[in-house]
């Protein structure tokens, strides 16, 4: 089937001045557009979008910095220069979660907060897979341009059933299997798979412990994070969705739920 990459990830922000400023001059992305309502702002990240909607009044969502959450996890951006980008954050006295290191698969990263707590990386380089499963999608992804600001790269999760989440975004969405990552070496029995939509891609977690269940829901107004956007025939894409066990939440027009927590928002065209 024809992959439906990411198209934007929805943000909900309490400050919406404060929120874009952030992500324009410290994050790095162009400039904001904002609605004509002065509520809401869209920015350019390469392959997709941010949008960022303002609700002064919205409470904290329940998500924690633990892997071992299901879930929504973090926004990835690549960039081509992250010492450099890491250390004017420091200077604006940006939060940290980790500090820039090289890390397992031969990238480097860093890990930092937006205002509303929303975990976000920079990532520099090119993955070295411990297992690669399609050798396309791994040329494609390595033949990209390196970004000279930075670029949408992932949204990752944590999911219970790694063959099930394979599937489900396969036969839902059209994403593919390009490579996993085996973290030997951590207790929890880790592994990071990597499914592709064009040049967007899913970071999937998976963990041998248990898990917790998502915090999130869609009856209650929370700060960060809240969902990611697929665009395409609505109807048709929807009912793919829901036949590759995807839920669609009642009352809430195209907004789905996979099985552990992480919402999908499908529109005609952004």
């Amino acid at each position: 089937m024809q992959p439906h990459p990411i198209a934007a990830v929805d943000l909900v922000v309490r400050d919406l001045g404060r929120s874009v400023a952030f992500y324009t001059d410290h994050v790095g992305l162009p400039e904001a557009t904002l609605s004509a309502d002065g509520r809401a702002a869209l920015l350019t990240a390469g392959p997709a979008v941010l949008r960022l909607r303002e609700a002064p009044g919205a409470a904290e969502g329940g998500w924690v910095p633990d892997d071992l959450q299901k879930g929504f996890r973090h926004i990835g951006f690549a960039v081509s220069d992250i010492d450099a980008r890491a250390a004017a954050l420091h200077a604006q006295g940006v939060r940290f979660r980790v500090e820039p290191k090289n890390a397992y698969g031969g990238v480097r990263i860093a890990f930092f907060y937006d205002p509303d707590g929303v975990l976000l990386e920079f990532v520099q380089g090119q993955l070295s897979y411990d297992r690669v499963h399609d050798q396309g999608l791994v040329d494609a992804a390595r033949a990209a341009a390196t970004p000279a600001t930075p670029s949408f790269d992932h949204v990752a999760v944590t999911v219970d059933d790694l063959d099930t989440t394979i599937k489900t975004y396969a036969d839902g969405l059209g994403f593919g299997l390009a490579g996993q990552l085996i973290r030997d070496d951590d207790p929890r029995g880790f592994v990071i798979s990597y499914l592709h939509a064009g040049r967007t891609v899913l970071e999937v977690f998976t963990y041998d412990e248990a898990k917790q269940d998502s915090p999130w829901s869609a009856r209650k107004c929370t700060a960060g994070f809240r969902d990611v956007v697929f665009t395409g025939e609505v109807g048709d894409v929807v009912r793919r969705l829901e036949q590759a066990g995807v839920r669609r939440v009642a009352g809430e027009g195209a907004l789905l739920v996979d099985p552990d927590g992480f919402p999908l928002l499908v529109e005609a065209s952004l």
